[in-house]
């Protein structure tokens, strides 16, 4: 999806209502500003880092006993 934005006076700018309906996004709720040499990029926030970051790279540990891995870490904890 693509559209045009403008700037206006206090610079702000709309999100067209499609946008807005894709991303269920509704008054009050903030976006992330991330700004790189090419310009920037608006996410939704997520409502809960929790959630948004559960099973994130799950396929690195795919292979891996969990008690295993946490029992060889704690045991390196100890003096």
């Amino acid at each position: 999806m693509a559209g045009t934005v403008r700037v206006g006076k206090r610079f702000q700018v709309v999100l067209p209502k499609k946008v807005r309906q894709r991303l269920d996004l509704h008054e009050g709720d903030e976006l992330l500003i991330e700004v790189s040499r090419r310009g920037i990029l608006l996410l939704p926030k997520p409502k809960s880092y929790t959630s948004h970051l559960a099973g994130l790279h799950r396929e690195v540990w795919k292979d891996v006993n969990v008690d295993d891995y946490l029992s060889k870490e704690r045991k390196g904890w100890q003096r």
